[in-house]
């Protein structure tokens, strides 16, 4: 059995529209699914910084910060329907009439900012009230290689205040 206060492996990802106050979105709904194995993170990156350095010392003098450390998440998925990418900005989506299957007009997709919660198979969850979501579409045709969406996402700052970029919550006891 998996530890309940860390984190393994990936239940769901939940997306949808940002509350209205700014807060994380409450009509959140698995828009991907089929997550390519391995291929799901949010990770700190580090900022980046510049040492001071002076005549006089061959210590540094100071350390300037040049780029704050920032959130990053990235997923790969199998499902490249129509309506998943038209959901997460990839163009106009069209419902199939009449047994026609669903279609979408691709121009360069457009990032969006969405609502997303994270739950990893042992039940933690992160919360993450507003993302930059971007997706990259990459149809392989190849026999032996399924096309894939390759999403990468920003936590940004909440419009709401006092709520944080991520929250993470230890699964129940």
């Amino acid at each position: 059995m998996a530890r309940k206060k860390n984190v393994l492996g990936l239940k769901v990802v939940l997306m949808g529209a940002i509350a209205e106050d700014g807060g994380m979105g409450t009509a959140l709904t698995e828009i991907l699914g089929d997550t390519v194995k391995g291929s799901a993170s949010l990770v700190l990156n580090e900022g980046t910084t510049e040492t001071v350095e002076v005549e006089e010392y061959d210590e540094a003098f100071d350390e300037v910060d040049t780029a704050p450390a920032k959130w990053a998440f990235q997923l790969e998925s199998y499902n490249v329907s129509a309506k998943a990418l038209s959901d997460l900005g990839g163009g106009e989506f069209t419902a199939g009439a009449s047994g026609a299957g669903d279609s979408i007009d691709i121009d360069v997709p457009e990032a969006i900012e969405l609502s997303v919660q994270i739950e990893t198979r042992n039940g933690a969850k992160f919360d993450i009230p507003r993302m930059k979501v971007r997706i990259k579409p990459q149809f392989d045709f190849m026999k032996a290689q399924y096309g894939k969406v390759i999403i990468t996402g920003t936590p940004l700052k909440p419009t709401k205040a006092g709520v944080a970029t991520i929250k993470k919550t230890d699964a129940a006891a």
